[in-house]
């Protein structure tokens, strides 16, 4: 992704370029033509190469070759005109490199403003906070779209301590944290700010000779996925209560044969009715069936 910059077009400086460029014509026009005058149009050139477009250096440097030339023609030619040639030639050799050189300077320049805009875009949108802290845990750098969530802003935060968003206190773990990772020990923790949940990492910052000059530290957002974990705690709890809730008979049951009582673990016998209602949710409702109901009717008569 290539990123324009605008340029900037400042009248004054064209002005004194251009005054330059006219002052070196008039003095070549003045100065004996053996002399290489002409060379001086790299001064305005040079001037162009970090102020103008690169399309004005090309056009100043064709301004200049055309100003060299128009010189050549005007002054009064002495008795040797081959040196003059050659010092024409040489200033026109000396124009055209030191515009290639300018072109090539701002193509450098140019490309080392594109990656700082890549950067800085980058940086911005980041999907998380990224800070700088020094020794003093005084942050001097913060990006990230996080911020932006947080209802923050960078230029409100450089400047500011670690403590003046986490407490002082010896237990709270962000704090320390950053104090272990100024003495070489990195470390991480989960903190809540602004109704989000941050899991932080802290690592020390050094220098290429080891030295450590402060801490950097990157926060993700996982607000959401912690609230995913509560919801999905949440329903594993609830399983595990209805399945405490849910009673099951299982294995061999001994059960008298004349009786149908049941015999318990602890070798009491129950009535079947009472045993099942104790190991399940069962209910009993009592009737009688037609073939007891007429052996009952059968008793009652023979008892009459």
């Amino acid at each position: 992704m290539s990123v324009i910059l605008p340029q900037r077009t400042d009248a004054p400086f064209i002005a004194v370029v251009l005054v330059l460029t006219a002052g070196v014509f008039v003095l070549d026009l003045a100065i004996p033509l053996g002399i290489a005058v002409p060379m001086l149009y790299a001064i305005p050139l040079l001037l162009t190469s970090k102020e103008m477009p690169r399309r004005f250096t090309l056009g100043l440097a064709v301004v200049a070759s055309c100003l060299t030339v128009l010189g050549f023609l005007l002054s009064s030619r002495g008795p040797e005109l081959w040196p003059a040639v050659a010092n024409r030639s040489l200033s026109l050799v000396t124009i055209w490199v030191t515009t290639f050189l300018v072109i090539l300077n701002k193509r450098s320049v140019q490309g080392q403003q594109d990656q700082e805009t890549q950067r800085r875009l980058l940086l911005e949108q980041l999907p998380a906070l990224l800070w700088v802290a020094d020794t003093n845990l005084t942050i001097t750098f913060v990006q990230g779209r996080i911020l932006s969530t947080l209802g923050l802003t960078p230029e409100g935060i450089v400047g500011t301590t670690v403590p003046e968003y986490f407490p002082l206190e010896p237990k709270s773990v962000p704090f320390t944290t950053h104090l272990r990772a100024l003495q070489g020990d990195p470390g991480s923790y989960v903190a809540i700010f602004k109704e989000r949940t941050l899991r932080a990492y802290v690592e020390p910052m050094r220098t290429p000779n080891g030295v450590i000059t402060g801490c950097i530290g990157i926060a993700l957002d996982i607000t959401e996925q912690k609230r995913l974990e509560e919801q999905r705690e949440q329903l594993i709890e609830e399983l595990r209560n209805a399945l405490t809730d849910i009673k099951t008979l299982r294995g061999l049951l001994p059960i008298c044969a004349w009786c149908k009582k049941i015999r318990d673990d602890r070798g009491y016998w129950t009535q079947i009715e009472q045993y099942i209602r104790a190991h399940s949710d069962a209910e009993f409702t009592h009737g009688i069936c037609p073939e007891c109901r007429q052996k009952l009717n059968q008793g009652l008569s023979s008892s009459a």
